[in-house]
């Protein structure tokens, strides 16, 4: 049995059965069951070293799932093991979703990529750019050079930031002090609060990883008339069957969802049981595009192969075929890129590899991907016809090691 939520509520509502994931044998899609197998393993050595505490994947090439499999425990303590049925926080794997839902909406005539966020939030109507601090440490602020637009805030070069993962900056700071993005805040909190923050460069000039995606579903909201929970439950997760994915897990329900590990400072695997974990067993304040979601590697693989098949799966279109090109094609202004050799580049709420050469594991022109806190991480490679998802629960991020580990043994499985 799997479940289904009301997005629109961020809770349960109904059980309904769900039928399994057909693996087919991987030599029928150009790929080696032996050296499948040799990827499982070195997955089961992974645990058995204590890195996780449990891992569930799933491979599909050419639109059919060669590898699924469940590995580990979702409760190390209590031993219970990762099953079809254990849920998993994806994090910023959220964000292509709700980039998927704003390209649904901006076919639907909704907005222009050139649209200056302003138009749609009143509240961005006279922004300012931190320019340094003066010599008594107060900010320097400075008039933007052009509004940052709804293009800038799908690629992360709005001006926007996290905060946590910045420079320490002043602005940074203020991320931190005034606790933007907070999970108890409603969304028009996010938008209030951003509107009195600077913004920490001018648009268009840098990629700054933000909440850039939190503001995209506030963004859904205001022309949907929806809760973005609801319109993605409406248009994305109910037609293409995504029944594990949801926003929260009541605490009766708290079995369903595997615990998040770590390392004690004896370098010991422990439960981590800070907010970042145990958020998602209450109903939050507003929906974050950027990071709500749970779900497990079947859903996220429906999702995937939608976007691989052009934007249609099982006899339902989302997106035009130009539109998901779009998404991950590589959008950033000339000079900008998320490597200093320029390897990788970034389309619409998606990482985009457009120099394979650069990159030190096997890869291909053309390759979207993206990851989350939690240490989950997922590609999708046209070329190769390849979908891969991993999840496990992981703090500290360490979605580079799972990346490169998977892009190496996925690779080596590929026969023709």
């Amino acid at each position: 049995m799997k479940r289904i939520v009301a997005l629109a509520l961020l809770s349960f509502a109904q059980l309904i059965a769900a039928a399994p994931v057909d693996v087919v044998s991987p030599e029928s899609v150009g790929m080696s069951s032996s050296r499948l197998d040799t990827l499982k393993q070195r997955l089961q050595q992974v645990l058995d070293e204590e890195l996780t505490g449990g891992i569930q994947v799933l491979i599909a090439r050419r639109g059919e799932v060669v590898m699924y499999e469940n590995l580990g425990y979702a409760d190390v303590e209590e031993r219970r093991p990762v099953s079809e049925e254990t849920l998993f926080r994806i994090y910023s794997m959220t964000k292509p979703i709700t980039g998927t839902a704003m390209m649904m909406l901006y076919e639907e005539g909704r907005y222009s990529m050139s649209d200056p966020l302003s138009k749609h939030i009143s509240e961005f109507a006279d922004l300012k750019v931190y320019d340094g601090t003066d010599e008594n440490g107060d900010l320097i602020l400075v008039k933007p050079d052009r509004e940052p637009t709804i293009h800038d805030l799908m690629q992360h070069t709005a001006g926007l930031a996290y905060g946590i993962f910045g420079d320490d900056t002043p602005v940074d700071r203020m991320y931190v002090d005034q606790t933007i993005g907070n999970y108890d805040e409603t969304l028009q909190v996010l938008i209030d609060e951003l509107a009195a923050t600077p913004l920490l460069y001018q648009p268009g000039t840098r990629w700054v990883y933000s909440v850039a995606v939190d503001v995209q579903g506030y963004l859904i909201e205001k022309w949907t008339g929806k809760t973005a929970g609801e319109y993605l439950q409406e248009k994305l997760f109910e037609p293409l069957g995504m029944d594990q994915t949801m926003a929260w897990v009541p605490p009766e329900d708290a079995r369903l969802l595997a615990n998040v590990y770590t390392h004690d400072k004896d370098g010991n695997r422990a439960v981590f049981d800070g907010n970042l974990a145990s958020n998602h067993f209450r109903q939050p304040g507003g929906f974050s595009g950027g990071g709500q979601l749970i779900s497990t590697a079947d859903d996220y693989w429906r999702f995937s192969q939608m976007l691989l098949n052009g934007g249609e799966f099982d006899g339902v279109r989302y997106l035009s075929p130009r539109t998901v090109d779009m998404m991950r094609d590589h959008r950033l202004p000339a000079g900008v890129s998320l490597s200093a050799d320029g390897s990788t580049g970034f389309g619409l709420n998606f990482g985009v590899i457009t120099d394979a050469s650069g990159i030190d594991y096997p890869a291909s022109d053309g390759e979207y991907f993206w990851g989350g806190l939690a240490s989950t991480v997922f590609w999708i490679d046209p070329k190769e016809e390849l979908i891969v998802v991993m999840l496990t629960q992981y703090l500290p991020f360490n979605s580079p090691y799972y990346r490169d580990l998977m892009h190496r043994m996925v690779h080596a499985a590929i026969i023709e």
